[in-house]
Parts: C-alpha cells; structure tokens; sequence
C-alpha cells in the first residue's frame, strides 16, 4: 500500500470512529430521555433529547422523541414544530404517519388552547391527520382525531361569522348614532340661529321703539342748563321791552298849547 492510499485509509477510518462516537453518544442521551420520560421527568427528557440532536443533528428519532416530552409539557407550539421538522426526513411509513399524527395532535391542541389561531392551525391539523390516514388507513384514532378536528373548525368559523356580523351590527349602529347626533347638531345650530335672529330682530324693535319714544318726548335738561336758558330768556324779554319804550317815544306827537280866549 502506497503512502498516498495509507492516508485516505486512515482518514476514513478517523471519520468512520467519528461516526461511531456520536451513535454511542446519541444512543446515550437517548436512552437516558427515554428513562426520564418513563418517570414522567419530561423537562429532564427534553434535555437528554436536545443533547442527542446535537450529537446527530440528522437523526429523527432525537426529534421525534424531543417532540413528545415537548406535548406531555403542554409545550404544543414546540412540539408541532418539532413534528414538522421530521416531515424533510426519510422515514419509513409507519413513522412517517405516526410523526403526522403527532403534529395533527399537536396542532389541535393549539387551536383549542387558542381561538384566535384556530381558525390557521387547525386546517393544518386536519390535513395532518389527513396525510397520517393515507399512510395507515387503519387508524381509529387517527380518524376519530380528524373529525373531531373538522367539527371545532366548523364551529370556529361559526363563531367568527357571529362576531362578524355583530361586529358589523355594532359598527351600523354607531354609523346610525354618528348620523342622529349630526342630524341632532345641524338642528340645534338651525335653532339657535332662529333664536339669535329672533332675538336681534327683538332688539331692533326695542331700540326703534325707543327712538320713536325719544322723539315724542321733551328731551330732559339739567338744573343748570334751565337757569341758563332762563337769563337768556329774562335778557332777551328786557332787551325787547327797551327797544319797544324807544320806539313808543319817538312816536309820541308833539301837541302845542293853544292860549286861552
């Protein structure tokens, strides 16, 4: 054996150890999961299944196992994407539709847990169940599952349009109230402005009726302006009564004397 053909035998046989180390490693952490799940110490499990997907990251059965600690901890989010992750494997049909049975299981759980992601998983789950069936047509749970799965997804969408349309009640009815206090508005701006216009032509009248009331009556003067008007008036009345004796004077004939016989 050549030095060139020595090497590549010795790297194989390195990788082949390799290899061999991570089985027993995996076999290891699985086994021990398998203990801890068996106890029902399904946190301790999911350790041991961890640290066996990172002995051999492609290896399904640490998934699969992973995904069952992850469901009997009401962890179902985690443990559908656990299921899910095995669907790009290559498993033998068996497997392969009790890994679909798991992930409708998982899913349905999800949906009941949540109302407002059952209307997204449970289609999901129920195709699940679907793919699990046409691997083992057999599966009376399977079947049970699937059902029971059709009938929350059809009361879901029930319940959804029932909130729909009392959605869409509730908003017509604000439309309608939004409507009536506008209508309402525009009504008492309408009568206030009756009321103002009223009330300024009320106030027109007043002051008209007090100008006409002015004008019929002898406007008032103070006590001081009186007095001045009455020297004006005694002034003018002696003024004029001298000027009348003047003019009785210069009237007045001249008669002379006649002698006596």
């Amino acid at each position: 054996m050549d030095m060139k053909a020595f090497q590549l035998y010795m790297t194989f046989l390195i990788l082949l150890m390799g290899l061999a180390s991570q089985a027993q490693q995996e076999t290891r952490h699985i086994r021990q999961g398998n203990r801890y799940y068996d106890d029902a110490e399904y946190k301790k499990a999911e350790i041991e299944y961890i640290k066996s997907t990172e002995s051999n990251k492609t290896a399904p059965k640490g998934i699969y196992n992973l995904g069952d600690a992850l469901y009997m901890q009401n962890n179902y989010t985690q443990a559908s994407a656990a299921f899910d992750t095995l669907r790009t494997f290559k498993l033998d049909d068996e497997t392969r539709a009790k890994t679909y049975y798991n992930l409708g299981n998982s899913l349905l759980k999800v949906g009941i847990d949540s109302t407002q992601l059952a209307g997204q998983v449970l289609p999901q789950s129920i195709e699940a169940y679907k793919n699990s069936l046409r691997l083992n047509p057999g599966d009376a749970d399977a079947k049970y599952n699937l059902a029971y799965a059709q009938k929350l997804l059809q009361q879901n969408q029930q319940q959804q349009q029932q909130q729909q349309q009392k959605q869409e009640n509730k908003d017509q009815q604000k439309q309608d109230q939004q409507k009536q206090d506008q209508q309402q508005q525009q009504k008492d701006q309408q009568q206030q402005q009756n009321q103002d216009q009223q009330k300024n032509e009320d106030m027109a009248d007043q002051n008209q009726q007090q100008q006409q009331q002015q004008q019929s009556q002898p406007q008032q003067i103070s006590k001081e302006d009186a007095e001045r008007i009455l020297e004006a008036l005694k002034n003018d009345e002696k003024q004029t009564l001298e000027k009348l004796k003047e003019a009785q004077i210069q009237t007045v004939r001249v008669v002379k004397s006649e002698k006596d016989w």
